[in-house]
């Protein structure tokens, strides 16, 4: 049956089917152009070079910071410690500190903090307000 497709299904295989036009093709060796004529083609077709870039700068070291802290907080501590951030990176950009904060640095140092003033405050009497809550600060 000329012009019959194969099945895809059939273990035979069929001694008539000619597959030479499936072989790959030959890549044919062309000449290199040189650089002077990429260099004249590229600037009349409005490609003119550039300078190299410079290498983009190091990443910073890594900070160790792994363990994931995940909490509930109000919309103001959250605007508080991004404002926090925001200043630091200020602060980095005019070159006053040598690394960008990091919300997790932001969060140990606040953690620091507040183990500072309980020591302070388990010396002494704790502080509470009019409905009997501890007071920080």
């Amino acid at each position: 049956m000329a012009g019959a497709r194969p099945s895809i299904f059939s273990e035979a295989h069929d001694p008539d089917i000619d597959l030479s036009g499936f072989a790959p093709k030959r890549s044919i060796d062309k000449p290199a152009v040189s650089d002077a004529t990429v260099r004249r083609t590229s600037e009349e077709g409005g490609f003119p070079s550039r300078p190299a870039r410079s290498p983009p700068p190091k990443r910073p070291v890594k900070s160790g910071r792994t363990v994931l802290l995940n909490a509930r907080i109000t919309q103001r501590a959250h605007d508080r410690f991004h404002a926090i951030i925001e200043s630091e990176r200020l602060r980095y950009e005019r070159g006053e500190i040598m690394h960008r904060v990091t919300l997790g640095e932001v969060v140990e140092l606040a953690l620091a903090a507040l183990e500072r003033e309980l020591t302070q405050t388990d010396r002494g009497e704790v502080k509470r307000d009019s409905d009997g809550q501890r007071v920080w600060g």
